[in-house]
């Protein structure tokens, strides 16, 4: 399903007359996101960001931007969170996870922000393999298994990323994103999957401990549970889509490989680092279709 996006003045936040029947937190636990119920379908209030206004019926979100907030970041929002909410709650679950084709099969990083997602997607290309996503992987139901479905052809990344990930590639000169995150577009040297891939593993990023990449396979209950922090619901009032949700990631923990990965973030290193990766994900493919998990 395709939602069109429309905009509105930026203006400052009005006071809502209802209060938010979800919320999310940053990680000191401040309310960074307030969900609302309207007539027409939603209302989500991005704080410091913007408001947008879901009408499901007509398959349109208007963004009011908060005063002096990028228009960029509003889209990126759009992109990475609105869309992400909105497909799942019609059926298709979005990890937030970039992911890249290794061998013919598409291996997803899930993780917090800041872990190293959209890092390790452009580090990747860049070595020759193709990104399907940085941040919102797309899952399909197959036959035997789940493919995943190329998204935006370009990555978002923080200064130190891309100048260790992408030099040359980019002009570092320009003021207003020398601090920012910006798209780096898809090209040669940036490639990009064009068709849906069968998805042959996942890993989950960890707080960086190790000097070398560690590959620990999870439980199913444990893989079960960073599918589901790492995940998209729209509606947690609505229980028929909170138990198909639920469906969803307890067969994707229970069929699909899931390991924590451990692994140093020195960009001096990273070239090893992707090559440690592949080679585990190479030895690990094999055992994906063989079938579920144990």
């Amino acid at each position: 399903m395709t939602y069109t996006l429309e905009w509105r003045p930026a203006c400052a936040p009005a006071a809502l007359a209802d209060e938010p029947f979800d919320v999310w937190r940053s990680y000191e636990g401040d309310v960074s996101t307030t969900f609302h119920r309207t007539p027409t379908g939603f209302f989500l209030r991005f704080i410091e960001c913007g408001d947008y206004d879901i009408n499901l019926a007509e398959q349109r979100v208007i963004c009011t931007p908060a005063p002096d907030v990028p228009e960029d970041y509003c889209e990126n929002i759009f992109s990475n969170q609105i869309l992400p909410l909105l497909w799942t709650y019609e059926g298709t679950p979005v990890l937030h996870a970039s992911g890249v084709v290794i061998d013919g099969g598409a291996f997803g990083f899930l993780g917090q922000s800041g872990r190293g997602k959209s890092t390790m997607a452009a580090a990747f290309a860049r070595a020759g393999y193709a990104f399907l996503t940085d941040d919102g992987l797309l899952l399909e139901r197959e036959a035997e298994g789940y493919g995943v479905r190329p998204y935006l052809p370009s990555i978002r990344l923080l200064p130190d990323s891309r100048s260790a990930v992408c030099d040359g590639m980019i002009d570092h000169g320009d003021p207003d994103t020398a601090e920012a995150k910006i798209r780096v577009p898809c090209s040669d040297a940036l490639p990009h999957a064009q068709g849906q891939t069968p998805l042959r593993a996942i890993y989950v990023l960890k707080e960086p401990e190790s000097d070398v990449p560690v590959f620990e396979p999870l439980s199913q209950a444990r893989a079960l549970d960073a599918l589901l922090q790492h995940s998209f619901l729209l509606d947690s009032g609505d229980k028929a889509r909170v138990r198909r949700h639920f469906a969803a990631m307890s067969a994707l923990a229970q069929e699909c490989p899931i390991f924590a990965l451990d692994y140093p973030r020195d960009f001096s290193r990273l070239a090893d680092t992707i090559k440690a990766i592949a080679e585990h994900a190479r030895a690990v493919a094999p055992l994906a279709m063989k079938g579920p998990t144990t």
